[in-house]
């Protein structure tokens, strides 16, 4: 998907330059960052494009550097549980994405790609 500078990209700029797990310092960031290391090696980037709250876990869908898509599930309860990581083929998640989230997942590529010239 081609990047036209709309406003709806400029906001998912922002929020996904807010969202770059590898720079967070919360404790649950840093939770997620040491599991998706663990997983998925050393990371140069890691966009949350995605957060949905449930009753007992909280659920991120995440752009790990450029190709890979991971789901974490980490639990609001026990906070010693370890997170649950699923990945994903990434040309199979975007069949389907609605128009809006491919928006947002090629503004997060745009940046992953930024952030893998400057590193």
């Amino acid at each position: 998907m081609k990047l036209i500078g709309s406003k709806q990209e400029q906001e998912f700029r922002k929020e996904l330059a807010a969202s770059n797990i590898i720079m967070a310092q919360g404790d649950k960031e840093k939770a997620i960052l040491k599991e998706l290391r663990n997983t998925f090696g050393d990371m140069k980037t890691a966009y949350i494009l995605n957060w949905t709250p449930e009753q007992c876990e909280d659920i991120f869908t995440i752009l790990i550097d450029l190709d890979k898509i991971a789901k974490v599930e980490i639990s609001r309860i026990n906070h010693c549980e370890a997170p649950i990581i699923e990945t994903y083929n990434f040309k199979e998640f975007q069949k389907g994405l609605s128009k809006i989230f491919q928006i947002k997942l090629a503004v997060a590529i745009y940046l992953a790609k930024k952030d893998h010239q400057n590193g």
